[in-house]
C-alpha cells in the first residue's frame, strides 16, 4: 500500500513540476532553450555630435530581438579622440541585459572644465560580440567633437544624412560611411584656395573654431566632397553655431543641396554667411551649390522670318565636372524659323579667358527632326561678358558642312552671316 502512495505522490509531482515550467519565469531553474537573438543599439541623438564642452549627457538604448535565459553584456569601448575619458567624458565599459529582459539603457557624458584647450573628439563603439548566442548585431559607432570656446569664438559645425543606403551585402551605410565633407570658412561664396581662411576635413562629421581674433567682415561657410561612395543619392547637410553664453546649438538645415553624382573640385555648397563685428555675429542661410541652373533673358537670332524683332532668348548656363557650359542656344529660332524640332540637346562647354572673352570651340550641339529625317548641328562661337554682366554671343550652326547663318545671309534673310545673342544673367 505505502508503495503505492508513494508511485502516485512520484507521478503528481513530476505533473506539476511540468506544468510550473510552462511559466518561465528566466530563473536559474529555467528550461527556456538558449535563442540566438539579434543585438540592437539605439540613439536619443545623432551618432555624430558637435558641442560647446558642457556637462551634458546622450542616452541609448540596446535590445534584443528576443529574451535570454542568462545575462547579455553590451560593451561600450573608445576606439579614437584626442579627449581623456573620466576628464573630457565617461562612459559605462558594460551595459547588462539581465536574463528575461528585452532591454537596458544608460548614458555617455561629457564633462567641462575651466582648462583653456584646442577641440577635442573622441569615437564610441557599443557593441556585443563577446556573447557566443548573440548572431546579428546592429551596433553604432558613436562620435563627439567638444569645442573648447572663449568669449567671441565661433563654433561652426557641420554634418550630413541622407535616405536609407545600403551596400552591395545588404549593410546600411552611415552619413560619414557613405561620404567624406570638408568645411570651409571662406571671404568669398567659393571653396577656392584664395578664399579659404579656415576649415575642418578630419573622418566624420566636421568641427571649426572661428576664433575672435579674425578681422571683422562676411565670411562663408561652404560645403564640398573629399570623397564619396558610387551610389547616386542627395545630401541634406545641417550646419550649427555656438558662442559661449550667446548662441547655443543654433541650427541651419539644407536639403538636398548636394548630390554624390558629382564629386570634383568644382562641386561645392554654400551654406550660410556669417558677419563679424567685434565679438558679435549675425547669420543668413544661402543654400546653394555651385552646379546651379542659371536663366539668362535678352534675344537669340534675328531673321526675317519669325524672329523680326528677336527671339526670345532660352539660354541657360551652369557648371559641372566637365567645365562651364550653355544650353538652349537658338532654341526659338531652329523651331520658330527654321521649322525643325530639336530631339536631343548637348551642353555646350565654353572657356573665359579672365577678361570677359568667351570661345565656344567646335562641338555637338543638338539633333533635330525634319519631314522625318533626323539631322546633327555642331556650334562654334566667340562672344564678351561685359561690366554690367551682359553676354553678347556671336556662333555659328553647321549640319554637316552646311552653314546654316550663311545661307540665311546670302539670301537676304539675316543681316550678319552669323547669329547673335545678346543675353544677361538673372
Amino acid at each position: 500500500m505505502k508503495n503505492k502512495i508513494y508511485k502516485i505522490a512520484l507521478v503528481l509531482g513530476v505533473f506539476l513540476f511540468a506544468y510550473a515550467c510552462n511559466e518561465d519565469t528566466f530563473t536559474e531553474d529555467s528550461v527556456a532553450v538558449v535563442g540566438s537573438p539579434s543585438l540592437t543599439v539605439t540613439l536619443d541623438f545623432n551618432n555624430s555630435v558637435t558641442l560647446v564642452e558642457q556637462e551634458a549627457t546622450y542616452g541609448f538604448t540596446v535590445s534584443l530581438s528576443e529574451p535570454q535565459i542568462s545575462d547579455v553584456r553590451v560593451y561600450l569601448t573608445q576606439t579614437g579622440g584626442t579627449a581623456t575619458d573620466g576628464e573630457d567624458f565617461s562612459f559605462p565599459d558594460i551595459v547588462t541585459i539581465p536574463a528575461g529582459a528585452l532591454s537596458m539603457s544608460d548614458v555617455i557624458s561629457i564633462h567641462a572644465d575651466d582648462l583653456v584647450e584646442e577641440t577635442e573628439s573622441v569615437s564610441i563603439n557599443i557593441t556585443s560580440g563577446k556573447e557566443a548566442n548573440v548572431n546579428s548585431i546592429d551596433g553604432e559607432t558613436i562620435s563627439f567633437t567638444i569645442l573648447n570656446l572663449t568669449g567671441g569664438d565661433l563654433g561652426v559645425g557641420l554634418s550630413w544624412d541622407m535616405s536609407n543606403t545600403t551596400d552591395d551585402t545588404g549593410t546600411v551605410l552611415s552619413p560619414t560611411d557613405f561620404a567624406d565633407l570638408r568645411l570651409l570658412i571662406a571671404t568669398a561664396p567659393s571653396n577656392a584656395d584664395a578664399d579659404v581662411v579656415g576649415g575642418a576635413d578630419g573622418g566624420s562629421c566636421e568641427a571649426y573654431t572661428f576664433t575672435e581674433s579674425q578681422p571683422d567682415g562676411e565670411y562663408y561657410v561652404v560645403a564640398d566632397f573629399y570623397a564619396a561612395s558610387d551610389i547616386v543619392r542627395d545630401l541634406d547637410l545641417t550646419v550649427t553655431f555656438d558662442q559661449t553664453g550667446v548662441i547655443n546649438g543654433q541650427t541651419h538645415m539644407f536639403p538636398a543641396v548636394l548630390n554624390t553624382a558629382s564629386v570634383c573640385d568644382a562641386y561645392y555648397a554654400v551654406l550660410a554667411k556669417f558677419t563679424k563685428s567685434g565679438s558679435s555675429y549675425s547669420f543668413e542661410e544661402i543654400g546653394a551649390n555651385s552646379f546651379a541652373v542659371i536663366p539668362w533673358t535678352g534675344i537669340d537670332a534675328t531673321d526675317a522670318f519669325a524672329c523680326v524683332g528677336g527671339c526670345d532668348s532660352q539660354i541657360t548656363s551652369s557648371i559641372d565636372c566637365t567645365g562651364t557650359f550653355l544650353r538652349g542656344i537658338n532654341a526659338n529660332w531652329m523651331v520658330g524659323s527654321w521649322g525643325e524640332t530639336i530631339e536631343e540637346e548637348a551642353n555646350v562647354y565654353y572657356t573665359d579667358d579672365g577678361a570677359g572673352n568667351i570661345t565656344i570651340p567646335s562641338q555637338y550641339i543638338f539633333t533635330t527632326l525634319y519631314s522625318g529625317s533626323l539631322y546633327d548641328y555642331t556650334i562654334s562661337g566667340t562672344g564678351v561678358i561685359d561690366g554690367t554682366g551682359t553676354l553678347t554671343l556671336q556662333y555659328y550652326l553647321d549640319q554637316e558642312g552646311f552653314g546654316v547663318s550663311e545661307w540665311m545671309f546670302d539670301n537676304g534673310y539675316m543681316t550678319t552671316d552669323y547669329f547673335e545673342a545678346i543675353v544677361s544673367a538673372n
